[in-house]
């Protein structure tokens, strides 16, 4: 005696009819959302949608009706070629899919994917029905979480851009340190260039291997102690690659469950790199000083200039002056040049020191040069000071004694001929101009000469003759 099930609907019972296995009925509708029966034609003769289903209604009232009656356009034309393609298939036909949008009202659409299987022995089509809905909203959910996670990943390399840009620009000598290994988490390339090392191969390097009697529990114990009230330097300590005593400031913070400690170092030798105020005042005095400044490596060869030397020189940009050779706007080229870098680096510095400055468009103007030698152990730099000298009341130079040789001269007139005046005139001019040579050279003779356009034998000569020996050697 069969038990009749309460849960079967009509709809079920009429399809079990074509099935000819209720058990098969249940089967289907327990992995299917909606399970059809259509002619080849596409009109439904049976149709059953899972209960509490959205598509339970629609399914019942498809019954005797046409399915592309209630797709859209795109759909119908989808079910159209599935149908034709079932028919030309013949009996050992392959199953078919097609995804089809069923219409409700005038806005709702509900996405069918559908396996279409003929049934050949009745000229029927199985359609089992799976509601793409819920995929749909998976797959939304798995690309909002996509997109969140790439937005926190660009977020992230903002930030790290930013971070880098900050390391790599900063005036300041800065490295992070990790509390726990001691190891070097990261540095910049100021810092980097004061432990005379390349970046890269100071990266998860032990930090007190870069300093002289230093070990990492020792220096480890130095940047965790606090600092002293009022003190901004916590320590002196003395790098292992140069020999240069660098004064050393910790910070610790932590990151990520990681106890590390900020550190910059600076040069007493070099000043402070953390004196904003400072570096302001210097910048806007290079850049607007009524005197020019021009800075030039060990060879004379231009590294930076002001726009007043800009002016001076008339030069378009200072990216049309750098690399030049300082010999180039020095009237007297390489003589000039020499005088400059040899007594600067004996002396420190030397002071006006006249000569004249080449312009791009081959004028002359009249100059007073000061330089100081700024002696780094790895990269000196010759700075000068260049003052226009041109007009008159800026020309001065210590004359007295030429004064009285030039009034030994004028007192001739009347007494000697015009050829002897001129004669004693050439002499004056001479001596005038070898001592002048010797004062700007600082009594070298090997510049002097040069400076003459003199061979060094033809200098001796007139040293004797003005009875000049004497200063010389002095």
């Amino acid at each position: 005696m069969s038990v009749p099930d309460q849960g079967r609907s009509t709809a079920d019972d009429a399809l079990a009819g074509f099935l000819e296995d209720p058990c098969m009925t249940s089967v289907l509708l327990s992995v299917a959302d909606v399970c059809l029966v259509t002619d080849f034609g596409g009109e439904v003769l049976a149709a059953s949608a899972k209960q509490g289903s959205t598509l339970e209604q629609d399914a019942a009232d498809w019954i005797g009706k046409s399915l592309a009656h209630g797709l859209d356009a795109a759909s119908v034309q989808k079910l159209e070629r599935r149908l034709a393609d079932i028919s030309a298939d013949g009996a050992g036909g392959a199953v078919r899919w097609a995804e089809l949008t069923h219409l409700q009202g005038d806005s709702d659409a509900i996405p069918v994917r559908y396996a279409m299987h003929p049934m050949r022995a009745q000229s029927h089509i199985l359609m089992l029905g799976q509601d793409q809905r819920p995929t749909i909203e998976m797959q939304q959910l798995l690309l909002n979480a996509q997109i969140a996670l790439e937005r926190d990943h660009e977020a992230q390399r903002e930030i790290d851009t930013r971070y880098r840009l900050l390391m790599d620009f900063s005036n300041d000598a800065i490295a992070l340190v990790s509390i726990g290994s001691g190891l070097i988490v990261d540095i910049n390339h100021n810092a980097a260039a004061i432990m005379g090392r390349a970046r890269a191969d100071l990266i998860e390097r032990p930090f007190a291997e870069c300093f002289l009697d230093q070990t990492r529990e020792g220096l480890t114990a130095a940047l965790e102690a606090p600092q002293p009230a009022g003190s901004d330097v916590l320590m002196d300590i003395t790098v292992k690659a140069s020999g240069r005593v660098v004064q050393l400031v910790g910070k610790l913070f932590r990151a990520s469950g990681e106890q590390l400690v900020i550190v910059r170092l600076t040069d007493p030798e070099r000043g402070s790199v953390g004196d904003e105020r400072l570096v302001s005042n210097l910048r806007q005095l290079f850049n607007h000083g009524s005197d020019a400044i021009v800075f030039a490596d060990r060879d004379g060869s231009i590294l930076a200039a002001s726009e007043t030397f800009l002016n001076l020189t008339d030069t378009p940009s200072a990216a049309s002056v750098r690399g030049r050779s300082l010999s180039e706007f020095l009237a007297r080229g390489v003589v000039d040049l020499r005088v400059l870098l040899d007594n600067a680096r004996r002396a420190g510095q030397l002071r006006m020191y006249a000569t004249k400055l080449n312009t791009d468009f081959g004028a002359q103007v009249g100059v007073e040069v000061s330089a100081t030698w700024l002696d780094d152990k790895f990269d000196p730099v010759l700075a000068l000071v260049i003052r226009n000298a041109s007009s008159a009341a800026n020309l001065r130079t210590d004359t007295g004694g030429q004064d009285s040789n030039m009034q030994g001269v004028v007192e001739l007139v009347g007494s000697s001929t015009l050829k002897d005046i001129v004669s004693e005139t050439t002499d004056v001019i001479e001596k005038i101009c070898i001592d002048t040579a010797l004062e700007l050279t600082r009594n070298n003779r090997v510049a002097a000469a040069e400076m003459l356009g003199l061979s060094r034998q033809s200098l001796y000569v007139k040293l004797r003759k003005f009875d000049l020996i004497s200063k010389d050697e002095n």
